[in-house]
């Protein structure tokens, strides 16, 4: 029997935690999605993204206390400790991107923004399904599933921002050109954090098969 097998009830508090991150990075992502379908309106909902990612602190701080108090923990401690800033990370991420969006008074949304918050609001999904696979690890095959189609994800964001900037510099509105290029490369940016958690969790899942 694997010591994770015989760790007390409480000691699942983890899983909890790291299952509200997800959903915190789901709801971000969400209204993300929203406000690049709405603009110029939306905009304000940028604040509760902002208040998203400050409980998403919390939640942070509140694993790293958890972590110091526990003698035996569901996942090795090194494992635990680089999943929660993987998280964390995420969230200020989309934060920064609803922020940008907000501040910097685009008057109408484009496609590339539509498909970018999309591309994002999918693998956030993709990473609530991998927190509730983990919780178990019983199946770590269903881990790998969902980590193989943010990858994939990742990858597909990483063509758009390539044809994004491209056709950016085909246009006259140079102001209109560091906005755009500023926050799509922010997206890039979140894109590469949900992949970060991605390879985590990868690593967790084969450690633990």
């Amino acid at each position: 029997m694997r010591i994770r097998d015989l760790i007390l009830p409480e000691d699942q508090i983890f899983f909890t935690l790291f299952g509200d991150m997800a959903a915190k990075i789901k709801e971000s992502a969400e209204t993300l999605n929203e406000i690049t379908h709405e603009l110029p309106n939306g905009t304000e909902k940028s604040h509760k993204v902002r208040q998203i990612e400050h409980l998403g602190d919390e939640t942070t701080r509140h694993i790293y206390e958890r972590l110091n108090e526990s003698l035996i923990t569901p996942l090795e401690p090194d494992e635990i400790a680089r999943l929660a800033p993987a998280l964390d990370d995420v969230l200020d991420k989309i934060d920064w991107v609803t922020h940008q969006i907000a501040t910097y008074g685009l008057t109408q949304s484009d496609d590339v923004l539509k498909e970018y918050s999309y591309l994002i609001l999918m693998t956030a999904q993709e990473i609530s399904d991998a927190m509730d696979a983990l919780a178990t690890l019983q199946k770590p095959a269903d881990v790998n599933s969902h980590v193989l189609e943010i990858s994939r994800l990742y990858n597909l964001s990483g063509e758009l921002l390539s044809r994004a900037v491209l056709d950016l510099f085909k246009t006259q509105d140079l102001l209109m050109i560091i906005k755009l290029k500023d926050i799509y490369e922010s997206m890039g940016k979140v894109m590469e954090k949900c992949n970060d958690v991605g390879h985590a969790l990868v690593d967790i899942s084969m450690s633990h098969s």
